[in-house]
């Protein structure tokens, strides 16, 4: 070895130096048979016959010791000691016992170059030496040796040693003489074979051991043992060895020239081979059997010769200080490199860390070995491709340029998060980025296809709405293009629920009976009350006279019935009031005909109710003073209406009375009572008061047209359009719908009615708005109508 560079390890293989393996291994040696283990057992000798004592004892129970016991015969005594009187200590098997072992375990890999035994007494007379190199998990025989190979191991070749590894049996160490100090050597590389390469791994792996074994299989005797069953003839024959020599070093696959102790292995024993590497060439391990750290860039080796080969550094550009070898990488580089980096820092990756990561590109003006030298890519990962994926570096003949985002096909901008001119909606989830705005020509400012780059939503025109510009405003409908896009639904504020129509058609929704887009119309058969639809006559009054009147041909009737009631001074009428539909407030119209000049100064009217009123219910605010109403009647008119409304709610029963107590003359008068009607008080209705200019227009369109009082009057003028629309809104809301017409089939030409006021064309001589009954001075009420009466005149 070249002690000036390594002991030679620098030029290629190195070896510690060789020595015994069992110094310091008392411990790792064990036999399997020894006397004296458990009392004192007697033996003798085949010995010269100038020997005077022949037997002995044997108690291997306490150690040896050179004065005070040297009667121990345990395994440890064949340690060579170099001692002058070392013949003095022995190992000994128990008597008559054939089949026995001694064994060295040891805690590494070692060379093992030969085996020297020297025994005390005759020498086996058959034996085979054993390793194992995987710490005792199997076996392989080295040597078998045998006074009769045929017989002690058949099928085992005893020819001449061709090559190094053959097992073979050989006799030469096997015969009864000597009878004592006979020797047993093996080498494992025998000088008679020539070896070409002594670094070859066939060749290294035949040195190597972990676990040596000898079996002793059959002793050698003088034949009296045959004869003699006794078993003081035993006592003769045992196995018993003086010394045991082992040689070999520390296994490096030459890539040591000196090893240490294994931990917990003593340092101070003089003389002891031990078990750990002291590694070069960039190997480490118990036996420098892997690469170092770092040094994977080709695969490990023995080292050859002088060949050291070396663990190779692997380049990781300064980025990592981890790698491991890959065969595949070595072999597809042509057996140049195979080491690959583990975990690349500051964003590299690749087989050396000489690519950035994804989402990182090398910047052109930094080495690679900078730790700035890979930057993040600036793409936002919703708009462009693989996420955010930028271009790695530049490469010119390929189109790349290190940084650059690369958009998706509806995107746009540097960083790709911008959508292009048409499209919206940038999502990592669309494979083209955005999508196409969908916008609805007919709905949008000028026809544009243009929408919110961000929502999706269309510049929609005033009266349109939705994403897409595809949908009328609340309460319009008919998209078009028109420059305002849709039309209001106008649906009727009575004859509709609400103001919503259908997008497409415009229809409304229509309350029961109600018809038309608009819901202006009713169905056949169905008409709008009139103001004083709530008819309640006189004649038909508790208490009240009936006075009939014929109605004379070619004038118009003033009352509404047969007559009128003939109410004195100091008389009462009570009307029972029990088909409101609506709680709201009603106007009371009275209607009269006085038969004198003067007015009635004093007519007391009461609501008389079932019971008091709940404070939640819509009347809850009446108080009794509202329940009592002061009128006067004067003779020049036909009907009065106090100023102040009554309030009355659907489905009670109301009595109402009335009370004529004073005339202006005291005389007893007597005047014509036609009817009272309630007459629904527009102010009371949310259509006229709900706040919104439509409503407040409405208000004022019937206060202008006067409709409420077109109503009062028995004999009633033409009723205008603006009227009539207003107050049939008003009897759709205060009925739900329209009304039935309920022509009376007898009385009536058709079951059809005018839809405003609901009267049926009767025929002759019928009367009332259903058709129902005669009229006075007629009978006979039937499928033709009803027949005159013939007057004659009596004189008394």
């Amino acid at each position: 070895p070249d002690h000036g560079l390594g002991h030679g390890c620098a030029h290629g293989s190195c070896y510690p130096a060789t020595g015994d393996l069992l110094v310091g291994r008392e411990k790792d040696l064990k036999a399997s048979s020894t006397c004296g283990m458990r009392r004192k057992e007697p033996y003798c000798i085949v010995s010269h016959l100038q020997d005077e004592k022949k037997c002995f004892e044997c108690d291997s129970r306490r150690p040896y010791h050179p004065v005070y016991n040297t009667i121990n015969h345990r395994i440890e005594n064949v340690i060579t000691t170099f001692k002058p009187h070392r013949k003095n200590s022995w190992w000994q098997s128990e008597n008559g016992k054939s089949d026995v072992f001694i064994q060295l375990d040891l805690e590494a890999e070692f060379h093992f170059t030969h085996l020297i035994m020297t025994f005390k007494t005759f020498r086996p007379a058959a034996m085979l030496i054993e390793r194992s190199a995987d710490f005792g998990r199997t076996w392989q025989v080295y040597r078998y040796f045998s006074h009769d190979c045929a017989a002690s191991f058949p099928g085992v070749s005893h020819g001449a040693l061709r090559n190094i590894n053959d097992v073979i049996c050989e006799s030469r160490y096997s015969d009864i003489e000597p009878s004592t100090e006979g020797e047993v050597i093996y080498r494992v590389l025998d000088p008679s074979i020539r070896i070409e390469d002594p670094y070859s791994p066939a060749i290294q792996n035949q040195l190597k051991i972990t676990n040596l074994r000898v079996n002793f299989t059959k002793l050698h005797t003088l034949g009296d043992n045959l004869l003699d069953p006794r078993a003081e003839i035993k006592e003769k024959y045992y196995y018993a060895i003086y010394e045991l020599v082992v040689r070999g070093n520390c296994f490096c696959y030459g890539h040591a020239s000196e090893c240490a102790p294994i931990e917990g292995v003593r340092d101070d024993i003089e003389g002891m081979v031990h078990g750990r590497c002291v590694c070069n060439h960039n190997t480490k391990g118990l036996n420098c059997e892997q690469c170092d750290d770092f040094y994977n860039d080709r695969p490990w080796r023995p080292a050859e010769g002088r060949n050291t080969n070396a663990c190779k550094k692997c380049n990781c550009n300064d980025h990592s200080n981890i790698c491991h070898f890959d065969m595949a990488v070595y072999l597809a580089t042509g057996n140049v490199s195979g080491g690959v980096c583990d975990d690349c820092q500051h964003n590299t990756m690749g087989r050396n860390c000489e690519m950035c990561q994804l989402f990182y590109y090398k910047d052109p003006f930094k080495d690679i070995r900078d730790p700035h030298v890979c930057k993040p890519c600036d793409c936002d990962p919703d708009g462009s491709q693989n996420g955010g994926m930028c271009d790695s570096h530049t490469d010119l003949s390929l189109g790349m340029m290190g940084g650059q985002c690369r958009c998706k096909a509806n995107v746009e901008g540097p960083r790709c998060d911008k959508c292009k001119t048409g499209f919206f909606g940038l999502s990592a989830d669309s494979a083209q980025g955005c999508q196409p705005c969908r916008c609805d020509h007919r709905g949008t400012v000028s026809g544009s296809s243009q929408c919110d780059p961000v929502s999706g939503d269309c510049f929609c025109k005033r009266l349109v709405t939705g994403r897409s510009c595809d949908q009328c405003l609340p309460e319009h409908w008919g998209l078009s293009h028109d420059l305002s896009g849709c039309r209001g639904c106008d649906c009727d504020v009575g004859g509709a629920l609400d103001n919503l129509c259908s997008m497409e058609s415009g229809q409304c929704r229509c309350r029961s009976h109600m018809t038309g887009r608009q819901c202006t119309q009713v169905e056949s058969g169905y008409f709008f009350m009139a103001l004083d639809h709530f008819l309640y006559e006189a004649e038909f009054a508790k208490m009240g006279q009936v006075r009939r009147r014929e109605h004379q041909p070619g004038r118009p009737a003033s009352w509404t019935d047969v007559g009128f009631a003939r109410v004195p001074e100091g008389g009462t009428l009570e009307f029972t009031i029990s088909n409101i539909p609506h709680s709201m407030e009603y106007d009371l119209l009275i209607r009269y005909e006085s038969q004198m000049p003067r007015d009635w100064e004093e007519v007391q009217i009461s609501v008389i109710r079932p019971g008091s009123i709940p404070t939640s219910s819509p009347c809850g605010n009446t108080i009794p003073d509202d329940d009592s109403l002061l009128v006067s009647l004067p003779a020049g008119a036909r009907f009065v209406v106090p100023p102040q409304p009554v309030c009355l709610e659907r489905d009670v029963i109301y009595t109402l009375r009335f009370e004529f107590t004073r005339y202006q003359d005291a005389n007893s008068i007597l005047i014509g009572g036609s009817n009272i009607a309630l007459m629904p008080r527009h102010s009371s209705l949310e259509m006229f008061t709900a706040g919104d200019p439509a409503s407040t227009v409405r208000k004022q369109t019937y206060e202008r047209y006067r409709c409420h009082e077109g109503a009062k009057s028995v004999i009633r003028p033409q009723m205008s359009d603006t009227c009539a629309k207003l107050i049939s809104s008003m009897s759709a809301i205060i009925n739900d719908g329209a009304l039935a017409c309920n022509c009376d089939p007898q009385g009536s030409v058709s079951s059809m009615c005018d839809v405003r006021g609901g009267q049926c064309r009767c025929r002759p001589n019928v009367i009332g708005r259903r058709c129902d009954k005669c009229a006075p001075g007629t009978y006979g009420f039937g499928p033709s109508g009803c027949l005159r009466e013939n007057l004659v005149c009596h004189s008394y």
